[in-house]
């Protein structure tokens, strides 16, 4: 499991932002292949919640990749 562990971390992802009513003040979308993560952008962006590739919640399970933090602070 620790190999799975390791390519979450390290693996790319895409940022957009959301285009939803659902999501308050300006959301950023970042995806990997596997997990949708939805962020509250800003200069410390928050983790609102993390989607598996199902559309099962697993917020709390999932860190995000290395470096996806400072890109969605960028992005906001």
């Amino acid at each position: 499991m620790a190999a799975t562990l390791q390519s979450q971390h390290t693996a790319p992802f895409t940022i957009s932002e959301a285009d939803s009513d659902a999501f308050p003040g300006t959301a950023v979308v970042a995806k990997t292949k596997r997990y949708t993560f939805y962020w509250l952008a800003g200069e410390e962006p928050i983790l609102l919640t993390v989607k598996d590739y199902d559309g099962t919640n697993v917020t709390g399970e999932v860190d995000p990749p290395d470096s996806m933090i400072e890109r969605v602070a960028q992005a906001g």
